[in-house]
């Protein structure tokens, strides 16, 4: 019983004020409401170039280095793709991109290459696009994979965000599927980011997303995460992660 007590996150003594702040939840829906969800600028932390391993976090009193963030994970919407008919190194990530989806399926750009500068975005099947196989750019896709990881930081009332790219999504979606092989989910529980060194076959260093457990909430703070949780994923249906004009990595 001692065990499983200290497992737990209390209400009121979390140290999430989503959750310790009564008015913590109504603040955030109506501020999403007011100002809308696509033109909001969230937080955002990015996976390190270079096989970085800390989270680079900006705050009122600066940039924050931290090795690990413990989270309160608010949502996660996967099946996005962005394609950029242009390169990094010629500006493309820096731009929204030129084609994107945001269930897989169906993507709304222009999707080629050779298109007149002002034709019309057309919506176009995922699964029938050149750019969405493997072999498209070297031994990988041109048109990116990623999901989006809404969570809340210590103390935070607002959202933060981080675009998931495809190196780290079989470490996001592993993490979710043991959670709800072990009856728990992710609003349920507090989460510690962390990053992991990878290396390309062709000997590219750089940094992967590792996610792991870390003590469960209460039922009443359980509750609560899952009617903000809810609150906030019907809104976002139509969110742009590139509207704000930055990159994914």
């Amino acid at each position: 019983m001692a065990k499983q007590e200290k497992a737990l996150a209390k209400i009121g003594e979390t140290g999430y004020a989503i959750i310790d702040a009564p008015e913590a939840h109504e603040v955030m829906i109506g501020a999403f409401d007011q100002l809308g969800v696509s033109d909001f600028q969230l937080g955002r932390i990015k996976i390190p170039a270079g096989g970085g391993m800390a989270w680079e976090v900006e705050s009122l009193e600066g940039t924050e280095v931290h090795q690990d963030l413990d989270v309160l994970i608010l949502a996660v919407k996967g099946n996005q793709k962005s394609w950029w008919s242009t390169s990094m190194e010629e500006g493309g990530g820096g731009t929204p991109p030129s084609c994107s989806s945001k269930d897989g399926v169906f993507g709304f750009g222009v999707n080629t290459l050779d298109a007149d500068p002002d034709a019309a975005p057309t919506k176009n099947r995922c699964s029938e696009c050149p750019w969405n196989q493997f072999g498209s750019a070297g031994a990988g896709k041109a048109c990116k994979d990623h999901s989006l990881l809404f969570f809340f930081r210590e103390g935070g009332r607002i959202p933060s965000l981080l675009v998931v790219p495809a190196t780290s999504q079989k470490a996001l979606q592993g993490f979710v599927l043991k959670l709800i092989d072990a009856g728990k989910r992710f609003e349920g529980c507090i989460t510690k980011l962390s990053l992991k060194k990878a290396q390309s076959q062709s000997g590219i260093t750089y940094s992967t997303l590792d996610l792991s457990w870390v003590r469960d909430l209460d039922e009443d703070a359980k509750a609560k995460m899952v009617e903000v949780s809810n609150d906030f994923r019907s809104r976002i249906s139509d969110f742009d992660a590139f509207a704000a004009n930055d990159d994914a990595n």
